[in-house]
């Protein structure tokens, strides 16, 4: 791309500003990624396939290697058995309060996991859970009680219960673009409502179950926080926790946490290959040129059972998890029954102006989340200009590195991070300045991808009439695609801010002494059994997640029905 002169005969600022871009997804993403490789084969120092024998030849990792495995494919499963028929229901059915369901699974999806699992062990602990509490009392036993959240199954129940969403809502999507010529030719040849849902509906939309249930699997495989808090105490290890320990010992194995980190890379590719050659092998189109909107389903007196079934997994998922946060954060001692001599507000100043950690960690949490917001749009503004409005050779390979962080473990990419700037000439570890290069990199794909989607919606013939008329390049950026574009890039900010707020994957592996944010402040409280103050701090993020949410729904006129989140 060669400077091109302006109309007065100055230098266009076009290649100065999507070349400083371009250097920047350079340094943040490729960088990175190049020194992840080189740490597993041993360089700097003697090239070497030691770390890599060492993944498969220590049993350690082979166990971590093996629940990662489980966890993955039981919480990719559970996705597909409460998405798919929730999606249903309130896509195709008559089903009562289908609104709320929709929401409310949007809110378990917004809420990040690792507060989903404190949540449960207040409730299913088995010593001091609420649940478990109960039903010693009823049965007059002092043993523990009958469920341990802390265990395989529990870690699969509260993983599950979050991405879930993610086959519910790909699911919804496609149930709502079907054909209905489709299923009106099946009514007519004889078809009872059973068979068109598993032989039309089902078959049609499997592209987005897989889609789903994949994208499901492959974060399961990288939430490092509902690891940590429900696997630690039940002694069960994942590849983030094995990575994390081989960090954090004295001294660090970088090279054997790099090799870490690719195996988790090779399981996201090899999910991604077996779902492509799957979808290559059949035919999917759901919408034609002709036919309309599907009809919805009147299920009778059936739709009161369905309704239950709905009720009660967005319960698990989203109110209960809520409210029993919530009620711990405004209580004297969580312990005792509610009442109104427990109650107090104590905790949320603890935890916002007294812990010098936690405000400190409030403080980060919004400068990065502002910062990485900033900084993704500008710089996924810039590599989405290049694909969609220039012939620049080799566009299509930056806007590929601009997304690729989309499919990695948050824990592969601080990994890579580490390795990169430990060192110089960009020696970051230690300062913030690390944390926020993570943060960018991690969800540069949203900023990408949403204003990418706005400039296709956007005619260029605007820009080439603006450019006609004499006015400069950034004249035109600022006076006319970003007018007219402004609710995709507001999206985009918004896309990066919320993940951003609340991230622990990647932060948990960066940060040091003065550089907490409010996860880490979180993660490092309920360590030192502060259950009360966790809860008022936890409380604090999802309010703080959740007006952020509506804010975006408002700018961007998405209401329940269409709903638009980083899974869209």
């Amino acid at each position: 791309m060669t400077p091109a002169p302006a109309a007065d005969g100055r230098l266009s600022a076009q290649p100065l500003v999507l070349g400083i871009a371009v250097a920047l997804l350079l340094v943040i993403v490729a960088y990175p990624l190049l020194w992840l490789f080189l740490g597993a084969v041993g360089v700097p120092g003697t090239l070497t396939l030691d770390h890599l024998m060492r993944v498969g030849g220590r049993a350690a990792n082979v166990d971590a290697l093996a629940n990662t495995l489980v966890l993955g494919f039981g919480a990719g499963l559970m996705s597909i058995l409460l998405g798919v028929p929730l999606a249903w229901a309130t896509a195709r059915s008559t089903m009562p309060l289908r609104r709320t369901v929709h929401a409310l699974v949007a809110l378990s999806y917004i809420t990040p996991p690792y507060l989903t699992a404190l949540a449960y062990i207040i409730l299913l602990g088995p010593d001091a859970g609420l649940v478990n509490r109960a039903l010693r009392w009823i049965a007059g036993a002092e043993a523990p009680g009958p469920i341990n959240i802390f265990s395989m199954a529990g870690l699969i129940f509260v993983i599950g219960g979050h991405v879930f969403a993610f086959t519910y809502f790909l699911t919804y999507s496609a149930l709502r673009s079907i054909d209905a010529s489709l299923e009106d030719a099946a009514h007519m040849l004889g078809s009872t409502r059973w068979q068109v849902i598993t032989r039309i509906n089902l078959p049609l939309v499997a592209p987005a179950i897989t889609g789903g249930a994949l994208l499901a699997t492959v974060d399961s495989f990288a939430l490092f926080g509902p690891q940590a808090i429900l696997g630690t105490p039940a002694q069960i290890v994942f590849l983030p926790t094995r990575i994390y320990a081989t960090i954090g010992s004295y001294p660090p194995r970088w090279g054997e946490a790099a090799a870490l980190s690719l195996v988790l890379v090779i399981l996201t590719v090899i999910g991604l290959g077996i779902q492509r050659r799957w979808l290559e092998r059949r035919s999917f189109v759901t919408i034609s040129g002709k036919g309309g909107r599907a009809k919805m389903v009147d299920l009778g007196r059936w739709r009161w059972a369905l309704l239950a079934f709905c009720l009660t997994v967005v319960a698990f998922s989203a109110v209960a998890p809520i409210s029993v946060l919530l009620l711990t954060a405004t209580a004297k001692n969580w312990i005792d029954p509610p009442a109104l001599a427990n109650l107090t507000l104590a905790h949320f100043h603890q935890a916002l102006v007294q812990d010098q950690i936690a405000a400190r960690g409030i403080a980060n949490s919004f400068r990065l989340a502002l910062a990485a917001a900033i900084l993704a749009v500008l710089v996924g503004s810039a590599i989405a200009y290049l694909d969609v409005r220039t012939t620049l050779r080799g566009r299509r390979l930056l806007d590929y590195l601009a997304i690729l962080p989309l499919g990695l473990p948050g824990t592969v990419m601080a990994v890579g991070v580490l390795l990169a700037f430990i060192r110089p000439p960009l020696a970051l570890y230690g300062t913030i300045w690390i944390l926020l290069v993570a943060y960018v990199a991690r969800f540069l794909p949203l900023a990408t991808r949403s204003v990418n989607a706005a400039l296709r919606q956007l005619d260029p013939a605007l820009e080439e009439a603006s450019r006609i008329l004499g006015a400069s390049w950034l004249t035109t950026i600022r006076r006319i695609v970003l007018p007219l574009t402004r609710t995709g890039f507001m999206t985009a900010f918004l896309l990066v801010f919320i993940p951003a707020f609340g991230e622990l994957s990647a932060t948990i592996l960066l940060y040091t002494g003065g550089t907490e944010t409010i996860a880490v402040a979180i993660y490092r409280l309920n360590d030192l059994g502060q259950i009360e103050v966790v809860a008022a701090l936890a409380i604090f993020m999802i309010a703080v997640i959740l007006v952020l949410s509506l804010v975006g729904a408002w700018l961007t006129g998405a209401g329940v029905d269409e709903p638009r989140s980083r899974l869209g």
